[in-house]
């Protein structure tokens, strides 16, 4: 299932309308309330130029889902990821995030789900954003200080693969808008 990612600065800005896509899902920035994301995840083939919307949007395929989705309030933890651009470089961000990194978040107290993308195509914008992006749904942003966590990404892989092959990297935490 693909997802449709739509961020802008306005939080009155209206959703999208595309019936391809259904109802999408805002979330609201924790350091700054006026940013949002729409999301949107679709089965159908999408092209971002057709869609209604003066923000930057992205469509993204999956890579990999772990854990359930969240029946009721949740916060989303989000990163995004640009590695070096070679075959190994991507393949061994990879098989660190799925044979350790998410393996390792999955036992925090708090988790619920990571769900993780590559970029296919983007618009509304002339730079290219990230490559990757993952998804971590959480309880609440004390999440953010788990001991558990602050462990997947102290790893001696982990580490590795940040400093080697991790050329920039963006987070933040959004707020499921009611």
């Amino acid at each position: 299932m693909s997802l449709v990612f739509i961020a802008g600065k306005d939080i009155s800005s209206p959703k999208a309308k595309d019936s391809s896509l259904g109802e999408g899902v805002r979330y609201t920035s924790i350091a700054d309330p006026s940013e949002f994301i729409d999301l949107y995840e679709t089965k159908t083939s999408v092209s971002l130029d057709t869609l209604a919307v003066s923000n930057e949007s992205r469509l993204y395929t999956p890579i990999s889902t772990r854990g359930t989705a969240p029946s009721g309030s949740h916060i989303l933890f989000i990163v995004t990821v640009e590695t070096k651009d070679t075959d190994e470089a991507r393949d061994e961000f990879h098989r660190c995030c799925e044979e350790e990194h998410v393996p390792l978040l999955s036992k925090v107290p708090g988790f619920f789900r990571a769900r993780r993308y590559k970029l296919e195509s983007f618009a509304g914008t002339s730079t290219k954003p990230h490559g990757f992006i993952a998804i971590y749904e959480v309880e609440s942003p004390a999440f953010m200080k788990e001991q558990g966590l602050l462990d997947s990404v102290s790893t001696a892989w982990y580490q590795k693969v940040s400093e080697e092959v991790v050329v920039d990297k963006s987070k933040g935490l959004w707020a499921l808008q009611n």
